[in-house]
């Protein structure tokens, strides 16, 4: 016992916790008032290696933190918590309810990621900040895991990958950001992640969300989203 307390122990303590890293990353979306860009989403569906790639453009808004709207050829979606009204150009109205899927209710900021895993530290050094997230109940039934990497010089999300269930699909999204008018603003995220057809069956695709012509903090109104 004598030996151990003289024998010198190096170690090396965690940087950080889950809510610290998570607080710096909000401290750039609280600057956020509003943010207006116009978009392009293009996904493709991987079945049996096949697919055809979809390209929809149109713009989007966003209103901190919970109302999105986005109009993609022609084709309204405005998004409220886990609830979407689709709105085709004919006028045909559709709501649709995400199931199976994060509790979005909260808004769509970084206080999602505390609210929908139980978290912890992987890695902490000055390349890179790794936070492990297990879903909480009833969240994302068919992800096991999903990582969050964040840069420890600007507190910025710059990847995420998800395990799933079944160990041939596989998730992940890179984030891209500009600073415009001195805030970090997301323009672009892509990568691949998996579906669940009414068979139960998970399908996989890729996705790639672009914005551009951003209109940062300008001001919109809440008539947008009626």
């Amino acid at each position: 016992m004598v030996l151990l307390l003289l024998i010198p122990i190096s170690y090396a303590p965690l940087k950080h916790t889950p809510e610290e890293v998570i607080s710096k990353f909000n401290g750039h979306f609280q600057k956020i008032k509003d943010a207006r860009a116009d978009i392009v989403l293009e996904t493709s569906l991987r079945i049996f290696g096949c697919g055809s790639t979809l390209r929809q453009k149109g713009y989007g808004i966003f209103k901190p933190s919970d109302k999105i709207k986005a109009v993609l050829d022609q084709t309204t979606y405005l998004i409220k918590g886990n609830f979407i009204r689709k709105i085709e150009p004919e006028g045909k109205l559709y709501y649709i309810r995400l199931i199976h899927a994060p509790d979005f209710s909260v808004g769509f900021g970084p206080e999602l990621i505390p609210h929908n895993f139980y978290l912890k530290i992987i890695r902490d050094d000055e390349k890179e900040i790794v936070i492990e997230g297990t879903p909480k109940p009833g969240i994302l039934k068919n992800v096991k895991r999903v990582y969050f990497y964040f840069d420890p010089q600007e507190y910025l999300l710059r990847r995420l990958e998800m395990s799933f269930e079944n160990k041939n699909i596989k998730g992940e999204a890179k984030i891209k950001y500009e600073k415009l008018t001195g805030l970090w603003v997301p323009v672009e995220t892509f990568g691949r992640s998996a579906i669940e057809a009414n068979s139960g069956t998970l399908i996989g695709f890729n996705f790639s969300l672009k914005g551009k012509n951003f209109k940062i903090n300008s001001g919109v109104s809440e008539a947008e989203f009626k």
